[in-house]
């Protein structure tokens, strides 16, 4: 980093700790006063960077500094970034679903290692084009298929709603952010996870991640032979009553335990605990 507040911001970041980091962006005025210090320190457009801190220190990523700082920091999801590292082993196969730029990509591709497998599915071709750079950028591109797709109940063309962002979206049909204007769309490969594993011979997955803006309620029921058969562990990210009754409904018929993405993985009991927006883990029984 040539700007010195962006290099202070990077080595200061190494140095405090996650409770300390979280306690920063709780408090409101002096978050918003460090983001817009950065945002006016930061360059325009993408930058390539080193992640400063994290599970991914030192990997490099092409970003733009002024709305994915997280990333840069290290700072995103940290529950993610843990239940990753104790959880995905060498070896396992890994499907990132709603893989945007690849951050979760990248941390799937350090785990599983050299004798593992990750398919990044993502459905925006501006995310598709910094995934597959990202991918190359850390020498990933052997153990990692970036797949052009969005991921529903059977495969076909699929109407892609882009989000007020451009980097966001959601496949037409899916639940959550209702306020949102998707004032455009582009048409995209769906596709559904049993296909994918059973009939076009990609491996199966031991480890999925989705996050795909209230698409739950049309992945799900394109991946429950997937879920019986090879019984994946599950990190979650649902928006919206929709999604999550889907996702309950289908996951405990399965036999699955629900748990929230915090430390030590607290079971979720019921429906009605969830929030609008709900970060789990789901785990088979057995």
């Amino acid at each position: 980093m040539r700007n010195p507040l962006l290099s202070l911001a990077a080595f200061t970041v190494r140095l405090l700790p996650m409770p300390l980091k979280r306690a920063i962006y709780a408090w409101d005025l002096l978050a918003r006063i460090v983001r817009q210090g950065l945002n006016r320190a930061a360059p325009p457009g993408l930058t390539q960077v080193r992640i400063a801190s994290g599970s991914l220190r030192g990997m490099r990523m092409l970003l733009d500094l002024r709305i994915e700082k997280d990333y840069w920091l290290g700072t995103y999801e940290p529950e993610l970034q843990l239940a990753v590292k104790q959880l995905v082993e060498p070896g396992m196969v890994a499907y990132d679903i709603g893989a945007n730029v690849g951050y979760i990509t990248l941390l799937f591709a350090q785990a599983v290692g050299t004798k593992g497998r990750v398919f990044a599915i993502e459905a925006l071709p501006e995310n598709v084009e910094r995934l597959e750079g990202n991918v190359a950028l850390n020498a990933f591109s052997e153990r990692v298929t970036v797949v052009y797709a969005a991921v529903v109940d059977r495969a076909g063309p699929v109407k892609f709603l882009i989000g007020p962002s451009g980097g966001m979206g959601k496949a037409q049909g899916s639940a959550g952010r209702q306020r949102f204007e998707y004032r455009q769309s582009l048409t995209v490969t769906g596709i559904s996870l049993d296909a994918f594993a059973y009939q076009q011979g990609n491996p199966a997955p031991q480890i999925i991640k989705m996050d795909i803006e209230g698409g739950e309620v049309l992945a799900f029921p394109g991946m429950c032979e997937v879920l019986k058969k090879e019984r994946p562990l599950l990190f979650l990210e649902l928006h919206g009553s929709e999604a999550a009754q889907v996702a309950w409904e289908t996951l405990t018929s399965l036999d699955y335990h629900i748990r929230r993405m915090a430390p030590g993985y607290p079971l979720v009991t019921n429906l009605d605990a969830l929030d609008w927006k709900a970060y789990l883990l789901a785990r088979p029984k057995k």
